[in-house]
């Protein structure tokens, strides 16, 4: 006569039972759909917020380059109309002022920046930029 024993768990009096020791590709069948499907938009989510900052840092590069090279005329005693004049026909859409500080030229350019895609295009974001140079002249 034969004995059978059982495997008991902790004396609950359950007992085990082992499956196969390695999953079938018939159990992941659903699974690549699933990750695919969630991961395509999430990789497009991605990609434009990397490309609306990209146009955000672009934008204020050359805003401060376009302050940078008016505050620099200004400081050499070019007048003020010519220099926002350049300024307004580098950067189109933007907002220059010189503010009179005694021995320094101040210019500060702003512009409202808006994304290229539809969806986005109701929040703009607002770049200034704010360049001193101490004048050559007095």
């Amino acid at each position: 006569m034969t004995r059978r024993t059982s495997v008991r768990a902790g004396g609950v009096g359950g007992r085990w039972r082992v499956g196969p020791l390695r999953a079938t590709a018939h159990d992941d069948e659903g699974m690549v759909l699933l990750e695919t499907a969630l991961s395509i938009p999430l990789l497009l989510v991605v990609t434009v917020a990397l490309a609306w900052a990209l146009s955000v840092a672009t934008a204020s590069l050359s805003l401060g380059d376009a302050a940078r090279a008016a505050a620099r005329d200004i400081a050499r005693g070019e007048s003020v109309e010519d220099s926002i004049a350049r300024v307004a026909s580098t950067v189109p859409g933007a907002h220059a002022s010189v503010e009179d500080d005694g021995d320094v030229a101040v210019v500060v350019v702003t512009e409202d920046v808006r994304a290229a895609i539809p969806l986005l295009s109701g929040i703009p974001v607002t770049i200034t930029q704010r360049v001193a140079i101490p004048k050559e002249w007095t």
